[in-house]
């Protein structure tokens, strides 16, 4: 009798995935998850390397890390505290796994080899004037290109919004691996000792993912103000109006979806607040 390896046997099976408006219109904060099934790490690895490949301001990537926390690999105390850090929401101790995105200041010190880099492959061409002088005499020294020669409050301004653009492509990740995801915040200063982080990190986000235990739909898309009160055309104020032929066509593609709550939202609530003995 031919042996099967058993990994093979119990690798997950790997959907086509969605299309990226299916993954932008599913999308949901998932407060409801199933404690009791595992997160597959390769699940968790391709959320990572969408994270990783997104764009990055001269492509210093090293200021946007991550330390992933499996529930059931860590040590009891180090995750009641972490759950505790997370201010004692249930979906933190129900989710298998937390992602705690960080953003390194130091990754900053990369900014030329990174550059000098982009050179070397072709993606910085002399053309467009790059060159290792320019690095030198202009990049470094002008606080528009290196957010480490101006403010401080600028580079943290740029440094959060590089980590929030890899933060939603993980998101979005996690929504075409069939995950329920959330965000949360915490203590950052009880959560940055209890993973041992260096001086200059700073906790950003924490991403919960798991198996949803509520329906994929969460009672329906969140509110949102309407196109035209968030987006102008041509100066401030001035709204841009959305064309009802796109509309159509986004609500086909399954971007946008029906609004919450869902008819049947509150009787879900009520079942899922029994299931895991919370307060309706």
């Amino acid at each position: 009798m031919t042996q099967v390896d058993a990994r093979a046997v119990q690798a997950p099976a790997r959907s086509p995935g969605l299309t990226f408006k299916q993954a932008v219109g599913r999308r949901r904060s998932i407060r409801y998850y199933k404690a009791f099934q595992p997160v597959e790490r390769a699940k968790v690895q391709r959320i990572l390397e969408a994270a990783r490949l997104q764009s990055c301001h001269g492509n210093a990537v090293q200021t946007r890390k991550a330390v992933v926390v499996y529930r059931d690999d860590t040590d009891p105390d180090v995750f009641e505290g972490l759950v505790d850090a997370l201010y004692n929401q249930p979906q933190a101790a129900q989710a298998p796994v937390h992602i705690y995105w960080t953003i390194d200041m130091a990754g900053w010190e990369h900014l030329k080899e990174n550059l000098l880099e982009l050179i070397e492959v072709g993606a910085l061409t002399s053309s467009y004037g790059w060159s290792e002088q320019f690095i030198e005499d202009v990049v470094l020294k002008t606080p528009d290109f290196n957010v480490m020669a101006g403010e401080r409050t600028f580079a943290e301004w740029l440094s959060a919004i590089e980590m929030g653009l890899a933060i939603g492509s993980a998101l979005l990740a996690a929504q075409d691996e069939e995950l329920g995801t959330q965000l949360l915040t915490g203590k950052r200063d009880q959560i940055a000792d209890l993973l041992g982080m260096p001086q200059g990190a700073t906790v950003a986000q924490i991403q919960l993912l798991g198996y949803p235990a509520e329906g994929p739909e969460a009672g329906g898309q969140r509110p949102r103000p309407p196109f035209e009160q968030l987006y102008f055309e041509g100066r401030w104020g001035r709204p841009m109006q959305p064309d009802p032929a796109v509309t159509a066509d986004l609500i086909e593609a399954g971007m946008i979806q029906a609004p919450a709550p869902l008819p049947y939202r509150r009787r879900e609530v009520r079942a899922l607040a029994a299931m895991f003995g919370l307060p309706e």
